[in-house]
C-alpha cells in the first residue's frame, strides 16, 4: 500500500540510492580487505641499481729522478710524458697556441707555434694543474731542450738536452 501511495519516480529514485549505496559499501569491503592482504604480504624491495666500483685512483706523475738505467749517461731518465710531448714537435697544429692538448690527464699540456714556423716550437707542461708551469720545451731541429722549474714556481733553474732515452744537464 505505501508503494501505491508513493509516486513511482521517488520510488525509482530511493531504489536507486539504495542500489548505489550497495555496489559503494562492497566496493569498499572488497579494496579494504585486499589492502589488509597487501600489508601482510612481505613488500618486495624496490630495484636497486648495482653501484659501480669507484675508479681507480690517478697516479700521480712520473717524479722526475734521476735514472741511469737506460743509457747510463742520462742525468734525468725519461718520464712517462715525455713521449707524447716530444711527438708534437713534427705536428702542425692551427693557429700558434693549442691548449690543453692532454685532457683527462693528470697533467696539462700546452703547445706554441713561433711565427714563420709549420710546427709545433715550443710545449709547457704543468704537472699537477695547479696552474703554474713546470716544464718547458724548446724544438729547434733535432734539438730539444727541456727547462725545469723543481719549486713549481714558473723558475726554471735547471736546463736538459735529449739524448733520445733521457735527459743530459746542460753544462
Amino acid at each position: 500500500m505505501l508503494a501505491g501511495r508513493m509516486k513511482l519516480r521517488n520510488f525509482a529514485l530511493i531504489g536507486a540510492v539504495v542500489a548505489v549505496g550497495a555496489i559503494g559499501t562492497s566496493y569498499w569491503a572488497c579494496s579494504s580487505k585486499s589492502a589488509d592482504k597487501k600489508e601482510d604480504a612481505p613488500k618486495p624491495e624496490p630495484a636497486k641499481a648495482p653501484i659501480p666500483p669507484p675508479p681507480p685512483p690517478t697516479p700521480p706523475p712520473d717524479a722526475p729522478t734521476k735514472t741511469t738505467a737506460e743509457s747510463g749517461t742520462d742525468d734525468l731518465g725519461k718520464r712517462g710524458y715525455d713521449d707524447e710531448v716530444i711527438a708534437w714537435r713534427t705536428k702542425t697544429i692551427a693557429g700558434d697556441h693549442l691548449k690543453d692538448v692532454s685532457k683527462g690527464k693528470p697533467y696539462k699540456i700546452d703547445l706554441h707555434k713561433d711565427a714563420g714556423s709549420t710546427t709545433v716550437t715550443r710545449a709547457k707542461v704543468d704537472l699537477n694543474r695547479n696552474g703554474k708551469w713546470d716544464e718547458k720545451y724548446s724544438f729547434k731541429g733535432d734539438k730539444i731542450t727541456l727547462e725545469r722549474a723543481p719549486a713549481d714556481d714558473e723558475k726554471y733553474t735547471e736546463t736538459y738536452h735529449w739524448t733520445g732515452t733521457g735527459w743530459v744537464k746542460a753544462k
